[in-house]
């Protein structure tokens, strides 16, 4: 069982409040779009999510199994797609795969690096320096790190940002490959296409400061 919370979650940058109350509950299985218009702080709550970003107020809590998992460790469970999260260009994509899987302390085997590579449709290009890449294939490359060690929840931030037709039905197949193993997603997109994907909605635009609804 997957258990992701978030109570009284809020942000602030400086004196400025991005957003305050938010109270997340989610459960295997389960996915959430969250959505609001640029600047308004979706990719601040996933990033709290995620545990990069530690929320001004409240706390976010992941259990697995009924055992509470100590934040330091939310990444070995969580694949986290975004266009801040950086890939390795001057490595291959077999390379990053392995460097990915040496900091998280996983085994690296090439059969597990070969299929993520496969479920990406990038097997052509495995060895090739990924700053020849395309855009498109660059994000790939992200999907294939987020999907590599198999985690329990997947934080999608613009996820088919710079991808062809062919790319988002990969990432398509991915959500829908995810949420039928009983994992949970959240993904951060104003994408109609996205936004369909997810059984559930939070319009982040809904905890900013009165000040700023009314600006």
């Amino acid at each position: 069982m997957i258990h992701l919370t978030l109570q009284g979650g809020g942000h602030s940058y400086g004196y400025r409040r991005i957003f305050s109350g938010v109270d997340l509950e989610l459960f295997s299985g389960d996915s959430l779009a969250i959505t609001g218009a640029n600047g308004s702080g979706k990719s601040t709550l996933l990033k709290m999510l995620a545990g990069v970003l530690r929320p001004t107020n409240g706390e976010v809590k992941l259990t697995l199994a009924e055992q509470v998992v100590p934040r330091e460790q939310h990444a070995l469970h969580i694949g986290l797609v975004a266009p801040y999260v950086n890939v390795y260009e001057d490595l291959t994509l077999r390379e990053n795969l392995r460097f990915i899987g040496k900091a998280r302390s996983m085994n690296s085997n090439p059969a597990r690096i070969e299929s993520t590579v496969a479920d990406v449709g990038l097997t052509a290009h495995i060895d090739e320096p990924v700053r020849t890449y395309s855009t498109g294939m660059q994000q790939r490359v992200r999907l294939a790190a987020a999907l590599f060690h198999e985690p329990k929840v997947l934080l999608l931030d613009e996820p088919t940002l710079g991808l062809d037709p062919k790319g988002k039905e990969i990432f398509s197949k991915m959500v829908v490959g995810s949420k039928q193993a009983g994992h949970l997603v959240v993904i951060a997109s104003n994408s109609e296409d996205e936004i369909a994907m997810a059984d559930q909605l939070l319009c982040i635009e809904d905890y900013a400061p009165k000040a700023r609804l009314f600006a």
